[in-house]
């Protein structure tokens, strides 16, 4: 059996990982006290403690999963150490099964 594309297995870890950054956004908006801070000191640009938790669980957990890939998250948390607790290894089995259209086929890690 071939196996299966670089890019199918990055979306398909993308929507489980999605999935529970958006555990983590509910659950601390259901708290009283959503830790407000402003960014870069901007008073334009808040940021709350769930965006900043979803954020290290979305690049923690692809950084774990494809090393090689270069993940960019947008409050630009630095590369702080992965909290194991955060990292989603799991995948989403209905995007594995789909077709990588043939032009992506042979993506490599090093290129998404």
């Amino acid at each position: 059996a071939a196996a299966t594309p670089v890019l199918l297995r990055v979306l398909s870890s993308s929507v489980s990982v999605a999935k529970r950054a958006g555990h983590i956004i509910r659950d601390i908006s259901a708290r009283k006290d959503v830790g407000i801070v402003l960014k870069g000191g901007r008073s334009d640009d808040p940021q709350t403690d769930a965006d900043r938790t979803a954020e290290r669980c979305i690049v923690a957990s692809l950084r774990h999963q494809f090393p090689h890939a270069k993940i960019i998250g947008e409050e630009n948390l630095g590369s702080a150490e992965e909290d194991k607790l955060l990292v989603v290894t799991s995948q989403d089995e209905a995007v594995l099964q789909q077709q990588c259209p043939a032009n992506l086929a042979n993506v490599k890690e090093e290129e998404v």
